[in-house]
Formats: C-alpha cells, structure tokens, sequence
C-alpha cells in the first residue's frame, strides 16, 4: 500500500515537474515574440534564446525571474548562453556585446518614442573602450570566465536593462511599472553637438555614484534615469566649448556659481577622453577640494576608473606661488592624473599629452540648482549695469569686475 502511495505521488510529481517545464517554454516563446521587434536574430539578447539546444539555462532564467530578488547567478547564465559553448569568443564578438547592450538599453530608455533610435547613436569607441579594458589587449581571444571577472569588477550592470525589461514585460510579472511612461513628459531627446552623446549617456548611468542621477526623483531605476538624461530631465548643459567659445574665462563663467555636482568631458587630441564628476561647488582654490563621490574616469580609449574619492581637484589660475597655474586631477601636485595649463590649451594625464580638443559641461543639480546660477548672474549683471552710472572709485569698479568674472590687470598682479 505504502509502495502504491509513493509511485503515485512521484507520478504526480513527475506530472508537476511536466507542466511547469511545458509553462517555461511558452514563456520563452512569449518572450522571443516580444524581443523580435527589438533587435534581430543574430544580435544580444534575442540570440542567446534561438539556441534550442541549452534549455535547462533557459529554464534557469525563468526560475530566476520568478523571484523579486536580483541574483548573481543571472549574468553568469547570459555569458554561458551569448559563448554558447565555446572556450572562448573575439574581441570584436565582445565588441558587438557590448553595442548590442547599448543599444537594447537605450531602445527602452526611448520607449515612448522608439522611433527616436537612430542608430548613429551608437559610438563605436565607447565599445572599442570597453573591450580594450580587458586582459591583455594582445590577446585576440576572450574567455567567459575572463568575461564574468572583468564584469564583476567593471561592469556589474552591463545586463541590468535587460533584466529590467524581462521583469517589465514577463508574463510572471502581471503589474508592469509605468512610472516612466507617466514621467516622460517631455518626450524629445537633448541637443548634444559636443563630446556628450546617448552611449556615452548609457556608460555613464551604469558607472557614476547616484549623486549624479538623483536630481529627477520621479526615477525607480537605471534605465529610467537614462531616459531622464536623455530628455533634458536629469542634466542641464552649463558649458560646450564649442557653442560659448573655448577659454578659460568662458570654462569660468559658465560653471562657477552653480551649486551642485557637475560633470565634465575632456576631450583630448591625442585621442583620450576623461570625465571629471565633482560632487562640490566648481571653485578657484588654494586647496583641493571635492567630495567623497568624486571622481576621474578615462572614457578612451581604455575604459578604466582613475581616480576616487575627496580632494582630488585643485583650479589654480591666479595664484603663481602656490603652484604652476591650471586645473590639476590628484590628490597632491607631485602626483596628478591630468593637468590642462592656464590657458586651457595644453594638456598632460597619465598615458600623454596633446592639446585640449572640447570641453562640455554639465549640470546634475536640476532645475533648482540651474535657476539658482541664472539668478546669481543676473544679479551680477546687475552690478555691472550700476556701475556704470554710479560714479564709483577705482577699487569699487575693479571689485564689481572681478567678481562678475572680469578680471582686472591689477587683480592679475597682485597673484
């Protein structure tokens, strides 16, 4: 009697294990059908699904998705999928992972108007940079295990938007979060003519500290505070060397009064491209200055984080004893990372030297902190337009110059 019980409940079992594994692969198909629209066979991540042959990984993703938990076990799965049983793949094939990310991301950053994706939004460089970050950029050949290390440590989220959009739009998930299409007032991308573009956006979401993604609070995730970037919700655009003219009066003008963590490019012509974050007030300064979330990361041509931490920023452009005049990156002035002269011209970092190529300049404070700016300087404005109907004396003029950004011959003497 005992033995008829327990085959019986091992054929109902046997019956569970059936169905459940018959729902997995309907899910599959659901999902296929709901990522054909998006990217075609043969790129990441409708690929890794057409590989018939591995479906207890594809099962795997399921179960993983079922749960409200993120688990580390799901991008070792995607690698071991996307390698497809290979010891090891090209760096070009690693290369097109990358593009492929990109792009999938930056298609649901859009969703409201995906029509707004063109694909020359995609920076190849941005890719190349990432994949010369590594191993051995000798070694022609890339394993997953090599993959999964680097990830790790580098790039944590390369897969979070797409894991983000299986929860959104998995049959498991029967609420899809809307909150960014409610958001998404404004539904047309920022103007970038500058170094700025939507994949150097998507790098920058995954890697800079929240401190610079917080200033639009409607977000819930990643990809939400990339569309925010995207439509002019995020950042605001203080400075680009190129529309307000490339010097550093102008650098100073445009960015000095406002009050919250700003972002800078430099582009250099010998090809390297840093981003400087600083989470403290942009100063001219006897010290170093900057806060514990700041930092320098070298975009390209290998991607890599140069610098964190506080004091690691020092703007000396008046001060001829303290040290030679400039923006220097480094905790002291024996050991910096990049240097660009007094003239905003001539720049050395850590891999060379060339001249300074752009700049451009952006705000992460929001509105607040942008209209706060605008008020200073109108007021500073102001002072200017008063002084010139106000008989005033030499030192009272000079005083009122210099601080609306002038600066005097003798203010230049006295440093």
């Amino acid at each position: 009697m005992g033995n008829q019980s327990s085959q019986s409940e091992t054929k109902s079992h046997s019956k569970e294990s059936e169905i459940t594994s018959e729902q997995k692969s309907t899910i599959i198909e659901q999902i296929i059908q709901l990522l054909s629209p998006l990217c075609t066979d043969d790129q990441f991540p409708l690929c890794i699904f057409h590989q018939r042959t591995d479906k207890t990984s594809h099962y795997r993703i399921i179960e993983i998705l079922s749960s409200i938990r993120q688990s580390d076990e799901f991008p070792n799965i995607l690698i071991k999928l996307y390698w497809n049983d290979r010891a090891s793949i090209s760096r070009d094939d690693v290369t097109t992972l990358f593009r492929d990310c990109c792009m999938f991301d930056l298609k649901q950053a859009m969703a409201n108007n995906i029509n707004q994706f063109q694909t020359n939004m995609l920076d190849n460089e941005c890719f190349f940079a990432l994949t010369n970050s590594i191993g051995t950029i000798t070694n022609l050949e890339i394993t997953p295990e090599e993959f999964s290390n680097w990830m790790r440590v580098q790039f944590p989220t390369l897969f979070y938007g797409f894991e983000m959009w299986l929860r959104k739009n998995s049959v498991l998930n029967k609420t899809n979060n809307t909150n960014q299409e409610i958001s998404a007032s404004n539904n047309s991308i920022i103007t970038m003519n500058n170094v700025l573009n939507p994949t150097w956006i998507w790098l920058l979401t995954y890697h800079l500290p929240n401190l610079y993604l917080s200033a639009d609070n409607t977000c819930t995730n990643l990809v939400e505070k990339m569309s925010s970037i995207l439509h002019g919700r995020m950042w605001d655009h203080l400075y680009d060397s190129h529309r307000d003219g490339s010097s550093l009066n102008r650098f100073q003008h445009h960015i000095f009064g406002y009050k919250a963590p700003i972002i800078i490019l430099f582009e250099i012509s010998d090809g390297y491209l840093f981003c400087l974050c600083c989470d403290d007030e942009f100063r001219e300064s006897p010290k170093h200055f900057g806060g514990i979330q700041s930092c320098l990361l070298q975009l390209k041509p290998v991607f890599k984080v140069v610098l964190e931490g506080p004091n690691i920023i020092f703007m000396n452009t008046k001060l001829r004893g303290v040290s030679a005049l400039g923006l220097f990156i480094g905790r002291d002035h024996t050991h910096t990372f990049l240097n660009i002269d007094g003239d905003f011209f001539n720049v050395k970092h850590i891999n060379g030297e060339g001249r300074l190529a752009a700049i451009d300049v952006w705000g992460a404070g929001g509105t607040k902190s942008a209209d706060e700016q605008k008020d200073i300087r109108q007021w500073e404005n102001k002072q200017v337009e008063k002084s010139r109907k106000v008989k005033r004396s030499y030192e009272e003029e000079e005083a009122i110059l210099n601080m609306a950004g002038i600066e005097t011959r003798r203010a230049q003497d006295q440093f």
